[in-house]
């Protein structure tokens, strides 16, 4: 019995992670559809309208926020946008926060935000960081770096000041180290 357990709990998983990302695959889609299903039902002959079109025109509409964006003139209009957001309480938190995370993911290579650093807290105890500013000044304190140390398993974590010789910058990537600080460093076997 224990046995057949093992094998169905290898099985469950190789498959939840698997199913997880496909479920919320097929989540954004389906809710991109409803959403933008219904203008297409509205503007289009009817029986012309097509599942599918729905994520199609999401996916339009997107692109087209994009080259919006780029342009200089509405960029404005965009950062004032931001600034509204920015003032509504409940709504301040969560835009913020989504925001900074989404431009951190996206990874502008010049980005402080892309060095990691192995953080030395005792002789035998390290964490993972990202710089935030570099050469930071506190009080009579000069030439720190800001450290960001986030927490496994959920979004959060700590800012800390520490001098450079506390800190060793590696050469691993931002996207790798955030991998394996998210997930506690928790790898499937081989």
């Amino acid at each position: 019995m224990k046995f057949l357990a093992n094998i169905f709990l290898k099985g469950f998983l190789f498959t939840l992670p698997v199913m997880i990302t496909f479920g919320l695959i097929y989540w954004l889609f389906e809710s991109l559809e409803a959403v933008f299903k219904i203008p297409l039902i509205l503007l289009l002959p009817e029986g012309q309208y097509v599942k599918g079109m729905g994520v199609a025109s999401a996916l339009v509409a997107i692109f087209c926020a994009g080259i919006l964006v780029q342009a200089y003139v509405l960029r404005h209009l965009f950062a004032w946008f931001d600034l509204l957001l920015e003032r509504i309480p409940l709504v301040k938190t969560l835009y913020t926060s989504t925001r900074d995370l989404l431009h951190f993911m996206a990874g502008n290579k010049n980005s402080e935000l892309q060095k990691v650093v192995l953080v030395t807290l005792d002789s035998d105890i390290r964490l993972l960081g990202f710089v935030t500013s570099e050469n930071v000044t506190l009080g009579s304190q000069k030439n720190l770096l800001a450290v960001y140390l986030p927490k496994a398993y959920q979004i959060g974590g700590f800012t800390v000041y520490l001098p450079r010789e506390r800190c060793e910058f590696l050469t691993m990537n931002a996207e790798q180290a955030m991998q394996h600080v998210l997930t506690a460093h928790v790898t499937r076997p081989d």
